[in-house]
């Protein structure tokens, strides 16, 4: 694929989420396998099925981090 190509694909998404045509964790799942394809061809990196489930942990603990922050109450 072209770098122009990814390129237009990253802005292509970026408009579809900032027009609220798809959700955020959607955003991040489209987002995420298009820079793992930048990464894959530009650094010859392919991520393996460890690198994925510690992405994947990573994303969940940071929606848990988010969460109990937003809900936080000052007393």
């Amino acid at each position: 694929m072209t770098e122009q190509s990814l390129s237009e694909m990253l802005r292509s998404l970026s408009r579809e989420y900032y027009q609220c045509h798809i959700g955020f964790d959607e955003y991040r799942a489209r987002r995420k396998v298009i820079l793992d394809r930048i990464d894959e061809e530009y650094n010859g990196r392919k991520l393996s099925d460890a690198q994925t489930s510690d992405a994947e942990y990573s994303s969940r603990h940071m929606n848990t981090i988010a969460f109990y922050k937003s809900t936080d109450i000052d007393t």
